[in-house]
């Protein structure tokens, strides 16, 4: 019959904790958002860029959906010009 002594170790092994990653960052989970949103084909790379730039950050500005919302309006400016500029086809 074995002793308690010699089945501890076996038992340990068994209770022991998996090992595991560490935990990603907030801005490590963040950046791979971004770059996937950016690198994605059937996403807008303007709007992919402003959302990057101003809300996929850990540590957003105080006014980084106002800002936001700024660069948005900005883009559809930009492309309505663009838009009326082209010849009718």
């Amino acid at each position: 019959m074995e002793n308690d002594a010699t089945k501890a170790p076996g038992m340990l092994a068994a209770l022991a904790l998996p090992e595991v990653e560490p935990a990603e960052t907030p801005n490590a989970f963040l950046a791979v958002v971004s770059k996937t949103l950016r690198e994605t084909v059937d996403v807008d790379a303007d709007l992919a860029s402003i959302l990057s730039d101003h809300l996929l950050t850990a540590t957003p500005h105080a006014n980084a959906v106002t800002n936001a919302k700024a660069a948005i309006v900005a883009l559809a400016a930009k492309r309505a010009v663009s838009a009326e500029e082209q010849p009718n086809g």
